[in-house]
């Protein structure tokens, strides 16, 4: 049975409703501008079922860095997955498994690790790509596949250049139940389509895209932090940008 919640006039939902809050790229290296950019989302998700983030938890991939990330953390039941700047290794202890399940309901997420040690883009190994059939085959209701590296061009050569190798791996994987695919890596807001379903990109919250091709390909000001927040229900997948 789905959650019944009572009038929530923060996000406008007084019906049945699964609310996924998806939070992408912090890059937590203990600066204070990143945990306070990180801090102006988190104190924001007081009212959703569960948190996804969608990799590059940690800048440099340490210790230091994941505590510091989960010390912000609310107590939500949550989903992340690895991105190129995470090590596996700190990233499992501090987190978990690189591939998780979270069952809302009757919606499963299911996390993948799409990342490749020591490189940019991402790639789907074989035993990820096992771990997602497995999952989406004992799903007991819809599906949404989540990951850091995006599979649809974006139009940036540079961070399109790092994008996820094996998409057409990708793409087999996509019928029903999965009704969508939630990814990061671009930081930036992104709306689009892949292999019939949509697929959402996550705004970054250390920084977003720049516009033009300079040395640096991202920066944080003036654009705000941002996060997505997903809702499935009867009438199927929305997602709304916002900006912190």
């Amino acid at each position: 049975m789905r959650k019944v919640y009572g009038p929530k006039s923060y996000w406008g939902y007084s019906h049945c409703v699964t609310v996924i809050a998806h939070l992408s790229d912090p890059h937590i290296d203990l600066s204070d501008v990143l945990l306070d950019r990180l801090r102006s989302v988190v104190d924001r998700l007081s009212v959703v079922d569960a948190i996804l983030v969608t990799g590059d938890i940690a800048d440099h991939g340490l210790d230091t860095e994941y505590r510091a990330f989960l010390g912000e953390f609310p107590s939500h039941p949550r989903v992340v997955v690895p991105g190129n700047h995470d090590d596996r290794a700190m990233f499992e202890r501090a987190l978990g498994s690189r591939n998780s399940v979270l069952d809302l309901d009757d919606v499963r997420i299911v996390g993948l690790d799409s990342s490749v040690p020591g490189e940019d883009y991402g790639l789907l190994d074989a035993e990820t790509l096992d771990f997602a059939r497995d999952a989406i085959a004992s799903a007991p209701g819809s599906v949404v596949l989540a990951m850091h590296h995006h599979s649809v061009p974006v139009g940036h050569p540079i961070i399109d250049a790092t994008a996820l190798r094996n998409a057409e791996q990708l793409a087999a994987l996509i019928a029903p139940p999965v009704i969508a695919l939630f990814t990061g890596h671009v930081h930036t807001a992104v709306s689009s389509s892949f292999a019939g379903v949509p697929a959402i990109g996550a705004p970054g919250i250390a920084s977003t895209l720049r516009l033009d091709l300079p040395a640096r390909i991202a920066t944080t000001q003036p654009p705000v932090p941002g996060f997505v927040v997903h809702t499935i229900d009867a009438a199927g997948l929305r997602s709304r940008f916002v900006g912190v």
